[in-house]
Parts: structure tokens; C-alpha cells; sequence
């Protein structure tokens, strides 16, 4: 009887725990995920609901940015003209996520400068600090550029890496905080509203960096049409 009464127990217990198992899974499945474990692409990206951080002159220092724009613009052109590798290249839209960082897969069209670090018609990946990342339940944009996406060209300024040598795939990092890579059509940057600070990714396609108000972004415009006169294919 005892044994009896303890196999009944067991498998009561084990009922419960596959019932348990059961049902997580179906409350996972119906569960939106917010994470980002699950994306890979931009168009895995694109549905999912995202927070902007931080855009190029919010906060105190606006005007201070505005000053620094506009009377240093040859310190920043300077800057991208200095970069290693200078490239025309579209993204394949392939995405790498760690803490504080992201990684965008580009392949390259053409090469202005750098021939030396890398080759026409390959793939490379581009790492930018202060990323991507789920904070509080939410994903959040950490980055004043938005990533390039997949149906559009790109100039883009990099920094060689001399550990790509020892690397079956190469990777690079922006020359640039600001001007790192610019859409080719050189469509006229306008402020973010705010509306659009937390929104599905997919709302964010036409906008290629984050700006704040109308002033950070005709000084921003000014040295994007600067670098692109200088360096797009027509020029």
C-alpha cells in the first residue's frame, strides 16, 4: 500500500510538472519577445519596439554643439578625410549584438581609399560603441547614427584594424562619431520628433542620425554635403 501510494504521489508530481512545462512554453510562444536574442537582420529588427537613448544636441550642450559644428567644420572634415579606408558599400542587413556594442555587416561596392585593408565585393562588419540593448524590459538605441540599411548605399569612413589578419572575417570600426557612414542621396537631415523616440525600428528607416532640433541638424547637413561632394562617385 505504501509503495502504491508513493508511485501515486510521483506521478501526481510529475503530471504537475509536465502540465507546468506545458504551459510555459504556450505563455512563451503568445509573448511578444523584447529581447534581442532573436535578431539577426534589420527586418527581425524592424518589428520590434524600440526606445531612443540620446539625439545629437539634447540636453544643455546644444548650443555648444551647434558652435562646435559650425566653426569647426574643417576639424571634422579633416577628421574623415584622415580616416584609413574610405568606401562605398551597402549593408547586407545581417546584425551582431553585444553588451554596449553593435556590429552591421556591409559589402563593399567601391573603394576610394584603403585598398590595402580591404577588397571590392567584400564583406566586412562595422562595430560602433554605445549600441543596442534591452534596459528595463525595453530595447534601447544607443547611438546618435542609425544603423545603414539594406536598400541604400553608403559612404562610409573606417579605422584599420591590424588584428584583421588574424581574422577570417574583417572588422573595423568608424572613423567618425558623427559622419561614420552617409547615406549617397544626401536627402537633408531633419530633426527626430518627439513622437518618434519610441516606436516599431521599421519608423525609423528614412533617418540616417538622430538629431534635435533644427539648428544641430543644418550644421550637421552642412559637413555631410561637404564630405559627399567630395567623395561620392559623381564628384
Amino acid at each position: 500500500m505504501r509503495m502504491e501510494g508513493w508511485k501515486k504521489w510521483y506521478i501526481w508530481i510529475v503530471a504537475v510538472f509536465l502540465l507546468t512545462a506545458v504551459v510555459g512554453k504556450v505563455i512563451m510562444a503568445r509573448t511578444p519577445d523584447v529581447g534581442l536574442a532573436g535578431v539577426k537582420t534589420i527586418d527581425e529588427l524592424s518589428g520590434r519596439q524600440v526606445k531612443l537613448e540620446y539625439a545629437l544636441g539634447d540636453g544643455e550642450s546644444r548650443e555648444a554643439l551647434v558652435k562646435s559644428l559650425t566653426k569647426n567644420q574643417d576639424e571634422y572634415v579633416c577628421q574623415v578625410e584622415e580616416a584609413d579606408i574610405i568606401v562605398l558599400a551597402k549593408s547586407t542587413g545581417v546584425l551582431e549584438f553585444t553588451t554596449g556594442t553593435y556590429g552591421q555587416e556591409i559589402c563593399v561596392d567601391s573603394i576610394i581609399k584603403g585598398n590595402e585593408w580591404i577588397d571590392e565585393n567584400e564583406a566586412c562588419w562595422i562595430w560602433r560603441s554605445y549600441g543596442m540593448e534591452v534596459m528595463d524590459g525595453q530595447i534601447v538605441y544607443r547611438n546618435v547614427l542609425n544603423l545603414m540599411q539594406d536598400d541604400g548605399t553608403y559612404l562610409v569612413f573606417l579605422n584599420s584594424n591590424q588584428l584583421n589578419q588574424y581574422r577570417t572575417e574583417k572588422e573595423f570600426q568608424t572613423a567618425s562619431e558623427y559622419f561614420g557612414y552617409l547615406p549617397i542621396e544626401g536627402a537633408k537631415v531633419q530633426p527626430i520628433k518627439e513622437n518618434q523616440r519610441n516606436v516599431l525600428y521599421k519608423e525609423w528607416s528614412e533617418i540616417p542620425v538622430f538629431i534635435s532640433s533644427e539648428k544641430v541638424a543644418a550644421a550637421w547637413n552642412e559637413i555631410a554635403e561637404m564630405l559627399l561632394n567630395k567623395f561620392e562617385p559623381d564628384a
